[in-house]
């Protein structure tokens, strides 16, 4: 049993020292001048990891001057020593984000528009995958796949609120019906919302996510005793109505990409197949990790089943209250 609480009291101080997920990607633009001289625009918030650290330039190349990094836009000027930019050169930008969007602009009329997710060495901008025509439909579905499931897996409100449904339901009928309702719905409106055909600002939809999720949490201490409605009764439903807000959730990723409209499908596509990537993933190693519980007989005693709604309900309404509070700010 104290095992069980210390799980659980762990798992609890870790989720109130996080946010729900980081939907920070960020727009950059690069361009060539001229005369082996490079233009870098973005933008810093006050206190953003690309606020502390500039770009790291290739060994060949220098700043015009030393870097100001004020809070807001920045825009920096470097040259290189006797050679332009060549294709094996890179630029690192050492900043703790999902990714960025590079716009690169050349003399030569040449334009590209390209995500680049993190690695573990930052983000890597390439300089012979920014010119066009570099990559393709093939390159654009993986960039766009692995950013749907670092953006599942990394997005505790999301995991816990499939968490919670798979608390709630009984039998394997019920937990594909209720997750396949779920996917259905948060995709739906992650299209919708997408393609500009609904719109809700989005510190409300982080309020609504929360809340959905301390919803979910009451209904599974009500379950504990006996006492389930609606929700233990047609998990999918509501499973269904709650993935709507969640989908709005995922939408605002999609915005922040600020994508040109003919890149939307094949984005829109494969950031959904990464979601459900992440979230068969999260499934997965639940069901491992119950089926290793179970099999070393740790099960939490009856009188104590109440304990996990609890905690997630804990969590839940200090995201929920945080939220709301920014709302204001």
């Amino acid at each position: 049993m104290k095992n069980w609480l210390f799980l659980l009291g762990t798992l609890l101080a870790t989720l109130l020292s996080v946010s729900g997920h980081d939907t920070s990607v960020l727009v950059f633009r690069f361009q060539e001048l001229g005369d082996e001289r490079y233009q870098l625009d973005y933008n810093a918030p006050p206190g953003s990891p690309q606020g502390e650290a500039p770009p790291v330039l290739p060994a060949h190349a220098t700043w015009e001057q030393e870097p100001e990094l004020p809070a807001g836009p920045v825009r920096l000027f470097f040259a290189t020593d006797g050679k332009p930019l060549s294709g094996d050169d890179r630029i690192v930008l050492p900043w703790q984000c999902s990714g960025v969007l590079v716009h690169a602009f050349w003399r030569s009329g040449e334009t590209a528009r390209r995500f680049v997710p993190r690695t573990d060495e930052g983000i890597v901008l390439k300089i012979g995958e920014l010119r066009a025509g570099v990559g393709g439909t093939g390159e654009a579905a993986k960039r766009y796949t692995l950013l749907g499931v670092e953006h599942m897996l990394t997005g505790w409100d999301h995991l816990l609120f499939v968490a919670g449904l798979l608390l709630l339901v009984k039998g394997w009928r019920q937990v594909v019906a209720t997750i396949t309702a779920f996917t259905v719905a948060h995709s739906l409106t992650l299209a919708l919302s997408t393609f500009g055909w609904m719109r809700f600002e989005d510190g409300v939809v982080e309020v609504l996510i929360a809340f959905s999720i301390v919803m979910l949490a009451v209904e599974i201490v009500h379950a504990t005793r006996g006492q389930g409605g609606l929700m233990a009764r047609k998990p999918w439903l509501v499973s269904f109505l709650f993935g709507l807000i969640h989908g709005l959730g995922f939408a605002g990723v999609m915005e922040h990409l600020g994508l040109p409209r003919q890149d939307l499908p094949v984005a829109l596509l494969f950031f959904n197949v990464g979601v459900e990537l992440g979230q068969l993933a999260m499934i997965g190693a639940w069901i491992a990790v119950a089926r290793a519980l179970s099999s070393m007989k740790l099960t939490l005693p009856s009188r104590f089943a109440w304990v996990p709604g609890y905690a997630l309900g804990v969590v839940a309404m200090v995201w929920c209250l945080d939220r709301a509070v920014g709302l204001f700010s």
